[in-house]
């Protein structure tokens, strides 16, 4: 019978020293902070923000109105806003706008009741608008429609919008500008600690503000003011560029 012979090897493990551990802590953090400025210093980067602004002067115009009125009943109603219409056409077309030129939309009825829940009247409108490409004209028929109130046509609202049909044109010359300048910027803080930029890393197009000219007022999600004839583009740009 073979007897096996177990041997058993008892390896003690001798702590390290504490100089060598802190000699080896402080050699890693000096090998990690030398990396750190490393990337930093080649990485290192300046972002600016650059604005362009330009005024404009609208160069389309539309004139909107609504016909309305009230009425026991539907038939007197349809009566009354036929009047209505055929003393607008008469104004437009004393102004210069023959109906061709008009856009005169369906009437629209609408059943009131009273607090019985009983019919009680009917409100009836419709809409008259006229587009045209002369901005002044159609500022003077706004001007002008005190004449249809006297002759009893009961107006519900009246707007005029003034557009810039050139826009996107316009804001592809104030993108070019806003990064012009947000380019001379970087340059100048740059240059106050002797350096230079080098190529762009990123960059950012802001929201667009179209809004009356000498308006201060701003929006996060961009303006697009149609209630001035006189306006203002302001286009920003944010742009990182290297340090060199």
């Amino acid at each position: 019978m073979d007897t096996k012979t177990e041997t058993t090897y008892n390896l003690k493990i001798w702590p390290l020293p504490p100089i060598i551990i802190g000699l080896a802590l402080i050699l890693c953090a000096f090998i990690i902070r030398n990396t750190v400025i490393s990337v930093k210093r080649t990485g290192q980067t300046v972002q600016v923000t650059g604005a362009a602004f330009k005024p404009i002067t609208s160069d389309f115009a539309i004139w909107e109105a609504s016909i309305q009125t009230t009425s026991p009943d539907v038939a007197s109603g349809y009566v009354k806003m036929k009047r209505d219409l055929d003393l607008t056409k008469a104004f437009l077309a004393e102004n210069g706008f023959d109906e061709p030129k008009c856009e005169i939309g369906a009437i629209q009825v609408n059943q009131n009741y009273d607090r019985e829940g009983r019919p009680a009247n009917y409100n009836l409108n419709q809409q008259v608008k006229v587009s045209l490409a002369d901005v002044p004209r159609i500022s003077k028929l706004g001007l002008q429609t005190s004449a249809l109130l006297e002759k009893g046509v009961n107006l519900g609202f009246q707007n005029i919008r003034y557009i810039y049909t050139k826009l996107e044109d316009a804001k592809i010359e104030m993108i070019k500008a806003a990064t012009e300048n947000a380019k001379l910027r970087a340059e100048q803080l740059a240059s106050t600690t002797g350096k230079s930029i080098g190529a762009p890393t990123s960059a950012r197009v802001g929201v667009f503000q179209i809004r009356p000219l000498h308006s201060q007022e701003v929006s996060d999600y961009g303006m697009n003011d149609v209630t001035s004839i006189e306006k203002e583009i302001v286009c920003t740009v944010s742009i990182s560029f290297l340090i060199d």
